[in-house]
């Protein structure tokens, strides 16, 4: 299972490359099977990866970040999801 802690965490710091490999180790077990949940972590990643691309100075990030949003429906399936999308969503003055 993914670690959502150390995920937040590492967001806080303004790591997000390293926060999207966290959550990328635990997607790379579950991206081809039939596992419910791989997009919801596919989004998570993204929103990393966009704001680790705003942070470099990179218009694609606006792309990335619309994945995350994509997935948004996804969130609501779990308590543990919401949280961290309310989480992700602060962060949406960074972009």
């Amino acid at each position: 299972m993914a670690n959502f802690e150390k995920f937040k965490e590492l967001m806080r710091n303004g790591d997000y490359f390293k926060a999207h490999e966290v959550l990328e180790e635990y997607w790379q077990e579950i991206r081809k099977t039939q596992n419910p949940y791989k997009n919801v972590y596919r989004g998570f990643i993204n929103a990393a990866v966009a704001l680790e691309l705003k942070k470099r100075g990179r218009t694609s990030y606006k792309r990335v970040w619309s994945t995350y949003e994509k997935y948004r429906v996804l969130y609501l399936q779990k308590d543990e999801f919401v949280e961290i999308m309310n989480f992700l969503d602060g962060f949406r003055g960074k972009l």
